[in-house]
């Protein structure tokens, strides 16, 4: 049974188990936050501010083979696995709906004897985000454990939310453990509709909006990135009011102004 997978960028897949690299352990840290503290007083700090620091993952393995080239050969695969010029995803099995985005520390397997083997092998590794990702988007239909997702990541199953909306007022539920941030894994927003004045579209829940000053038309399609609008294509930051929209964890309360006939996708990764 495959218990670790290392999927690269391009789409290979490789499963560490059925090349003889046997699994012993991978541990996954909590969440790394590096509080900043600030002297005001004679006693005690003020806390001004929290930030989540990058992760290290532990992996250990045993390396096994059949004579000493084949063990060889396996140390060979074993750098094409790990490669780390680029950044690489680690998806654990048993929770394969979410997975980290790493890089390997360097490691030297030592060989036991004459054995063709070498045992506990820990690869350090380095998880800049310090999160898992969903492997899903919300452009893929939420329905655990379908589609990529899967129980335990937060969703009310008696309530399956959408990502695609149609009316005015519309909730946005963010199932991930910290906020989506327009200047920090932003979500995409796809407007397609007839707006003839531009629109506003509102975050009740964090008081945020943003307005479209230019006017658009059904055929036209509109994406929000971050600070950034575009429409078919080519970025109209003048032609907004600069505004932003950030998504709190749990559910955000939206409300759209301007606008008929429309069709507002979000699409965006959930963070664990």
């Amino acid at each position: 049974m495959a218990t670790i997978i290392i999927q690269r960028l391009d789409g290979t897949v490789y499963d560490l188990d059925a090349m003889g690299f046997r699994v012993k352990k991978f541990d996954i840290p909590l969440p790394n936050y590096n509080h900043s503290y600030q002297q005001i007083g004679n006693y005690g700090s003020t806390l001004i501010g929290t930030q989540a620091q990058q992760l290290v993952i532990p992996l250990v393995i045993d390396i096994t083979a059949m004579d000493i080239h084949d063990y060889n050969f396996q140390l060979l695969q074993l750098r094409r696995v790990f490669r780390s010029d680029e950044d690489f995803f680690v998806i654990n099995m048993y929770a394969p709906f979410i997975r980290w985005r790493c890089r390997a520390e360097a490691v030297t397997p030592s060989q036991n004897g004459n054995f063709w083997r070498a045992s506990d092998v820990t690869i350090n590794l380095d998880c800049p985000s310090g999160f898992a990702e969903s492997v899903a988007t919300t452009q893929d239909p939420v329905d655990p454990p379908n589609n990529g997702w899967g129980f335990g990541q937060g969703f009310n199953t008696e309530q399956i939310p959408s990502y695609i909306y149609t009316t005015a007022d519309f909730t946005f539920f963010n199932a991930g453990v910290i906020p989506l941030r327009a200047d920090d894994r932003p979500v995409k927003i796809t407007f397609q509709g007839t707006a003839p004045n531009g629109f506003t579209l509102t975050n009740n829940t964090t008081k945020q909006s943003f307005k479209l000053t230019k006017g658009v038309r059904s055929s036209d399609v509109v994406t929000i990135l971050g600070f950034v609008p575009s429409i078919n294509g080519k970025q109209e930051y003048s032609s907004s009011d600069h505004g932003f929209l950030d998504f709190a964890v749990g559910e955000n309360k939206l409300h759209l102004d301007g606008a008929s006939g429309f069709t507002m996708k979000f699409d965006t990764r959930f963070y664990y």
